[in-house]
């Protein structure tokens, strides 16, 4: 995937990405370097795209989460996620506020 267009549904980024905001997200940033601890990817776990934080890194795997705590899934329910999981990094968000 080289860049993709993801509406986002519900509030486990907020405050950094809103319910029903989209983002923009590139599969180009991690060709030449590995996702980081702070960067905000998507990926694909059971069949589902999710946008979170990466938290943790252990070697290929990594832990993700979302901004907002108290309504977030993140590597505690769905389990750590592996880099092969990873679509891209979001490099961009469309405010519809």
């Amino acid at each position: 995937m080289l860049l993709s267009i993801f509406k986002i549904s519900g509030h486990s980024m907020e405050p950094a990405i809103r319910d029903g905001q989209n983002v923009f997200v590139s599969g180009i940033s991690y060709l030449f370097s590995k996702p980081k601890a702070g960067d905000i990817v998507a990926f694909r776990k059971n069949e589902k795209v999710f946008v979170k934080r990466i938290a943790k890194i252990n070697n290929d795997n990594y832990f993700v989460r979302g901004d907002n705590r108290e309504d977030s899934l993140d590597s505690r329910k769905i389990g750590w996620i592996n880099r092969k999981e990873i679509l891209g990094k979001v490099i961009f968000k469309i405010s519809n506020y």
